[in-house]
């Protein structure tokens, strides 16, 4: 999608949006942009007026949940995507295979990685947690992948949680 697509309005809609977004996380920061005229585009053809999202993560815990985990966040329009694969002092192996990702639904919506890594990473390491997300609402879609750095942690999660 291009920018000199839409009209004058929806180009400075578009790029106030992206001017407010906190790409702090946001490592394809081209790729986000493209998402922010996606989502435009969609409420546009909805007939709903572009609104602010609703109130996301608390930023200063996501900064404290990465500061304290050496872990990466990607947010992307789909996903958030928490580590993967994550440091050195957590997990020295390669990629974990089949029987180490676990789907978690019903998520409360308002819930983001500050919450959720602590919860989870009590059934052992993580090597990437994928918080699916709402372009529309900017809430996350209730549901998210996590995925364990070996087999027994995952089914642990499944046991425990």
């Amino acid at each position: 999608m291009r920018l000199r697509e839409f009209n004058e309005e929806g180009a400075l809609t578009v790029l106030q949006q992206f001017k407010e977004s906190d790409l702090s996380h946001v490592q394809n920061k081209s790729a986000f942009l493209c998402g922010v005229m996606k989502t435009y585009r969609q409420r546009e053809k909805q007939g709903s007026k572009v609104q602010e999202s609703t109130k996301g993560p608390d930023e200063a815990k996501i900064k404290a949940l990465l500061e304290r985990t050496g872990y990466t966040l990607d947010v992307t329009t789909g996903q958030r995507k928490y580590g993967g694969p994550p440091p050195e002092d957590v997990f020295k192996g390669t990629q974990p295979g089949i029987g180490t990702e676990v789907f978690v639904g019903k998520i409360p919506r308002d819930l983001y990685e500050d919450e959720l890594v602590p919860l989870f990473e009590s059934a052992g390491p993580i090597w990437d947690l994928r918080l699916m997300m709402d372009p529309l609402s900017g809430q996350n879609r209730g549901y998210a992948f996590i995925t364990y750095c070996n087999k027994d942690d995952a089914q642990k999660a499944c046991e425990a949680l």
